[in-house]
């Protein structure tokens, strides 16, 4: 994918944030998302910095950033992103809840509205690019391994750095609103279409398609890695 643009704003309402600014509550316009989006992103989901929790209050769940998985996201901006994300929890999982959009017995997703950072943190000075998604919906526990995939509907921010901690926990969760807002609108969302509306677009069947061989193998390693940092008392265990 050639490089792009970040896509412009529509109209929206604007509120304060802790910086002083003003910030736009919905993003794009009413008749849902523009090219390029929605754009897809899938694998497990693995073991991070563990700061999310423990520090902002904030869970987040990592994925894997791997050009050779998803060619598109060397090209785009870092920054702050929103969507849908689809999980595949097991049965034994409190929030195991399948979606009542169509999926095989198998494999039954669950469907969350999530914002999701692409970049380095500044704030955290990382030298690594990574993905990580809060998802709008509070766990009990942590879901590693789990199969996760994410339709990614736009751009809310690019990412900066920040003089301390409350400033940035106070553009999280602006983000978060700008999110939630901005999905509730009638053609940004995906979880209504089981609900007697219509499931014709290939994007949002693909978010509770049957696993893919090559998700299956990446869930596996995912897993087998994760227990092994836990036998060996290496990294974080919570979100």
């Amino acid at each position: 994918m050639a490089n792009q643009e970040t896509p412009s704003i529509g109209p929206a309402e604007a509120s304060p944030i802790a910086s002083g600014t003003t910030r736009p509550l919905l993003i794009g316009p009413p008749s849902g998302p523009v090219d390029p989006y929605p754009l897809r992103m899938s694998g497990p989901v693995i073991s991070g910095f563990g700061r999310g929790s423990r520090e902002l209050g904030i869970p987040t769940a990592n994925l894997p950033v791997d050009s050779s998985i998803t060619p598109w996201i060397s090209d785009i901006p870092s920054g702050v992103y929103f969507g849908w994300a689809s999980l595949l929890l097991p049965p034994t999982h409190p929030q195991y809840k399948p979606s009542s959009l169509p999926s095989s017995p198998e494999n039954s997703w669950s469907i969350f509205p999530m914002v999701m950072s692409i970049g380095y943190n500044p704030f955290y000075k990382n030298t690594v690019r990574s993905a990580e998604v809060h998802l709008l919906k509070k766990f009990s526990e942590d879901f590693y391994g789990c199969a996760m995939r994410l339709l990614i509907m736009g751009y809310i921010r690019d990412e900066k750095d920040y003089a301390g901690l409350e400033a940035l926990i106070a553009d999280i969760n602006f983000d978060c609103e700008v999110a939630k807002r901005s999905l509730e609108r009638e053609d940004w969302r995906v979880t209504q279409l089981g609900d007697g509306g219509k499931f014709e677009n290939e994007a949002t069947q693909w978010l509770v398609r049957g696993l893919e061989e090559n998700e299956k193998k990446a869930v596996e390693a995912a897993r087998e890695e994760q227990k092994r940092k836990e036998e060996e008392g290496v990294g974080e265990t919570k979100l």
